[in-house]
């Protein structure tokens, strides 16, 4: 299956792949990672957050900035939010929402 990515994020640019990034913030702690997969990013992204009894989580796209040290982000692909042991998903960006 091919991943779906966003319209016009950085269109034409071939040099800097398209990725995944997430996160998760929970406790005071943190978790992230990149992937080439929106779906996998998904996983890892869970995968955390289901391990706490709060916390939130997202996925957004991203590519290399263009001087190779950090990323140049573009629209978040989900956003989770879990309390109390229940987790709330939203498509797009929900991050300051749902606490």
């Amino acid at each position: 299956m091919t991943p779906r990515w966003p319209e016009g994020f950085l269109v034409g640019c071939t040099v800097r792949p398209l990725l995944a990034v997430w996160e998760v913030q929970a406790g005071g702690r943190g978790a992230g990672g990149v992937c080439d997969c929106p779906a996998a990013a998904e996983d890892a992204m869970f995968g955390v957050l289901d391990a706490c009894p709060s916390g939130r989580g997202r996925v957004r796209y991203a590519r290399l900035s263009w001087v190779g040290i950090g990323y140049v982000y573009g629209p978040t692909r989900l956003t989770a939010h879990r309390k109390d042991g229940v987790t709330v998903t939203v498509p797009g960006d929900a991050w300051e929402g749902l606490s």
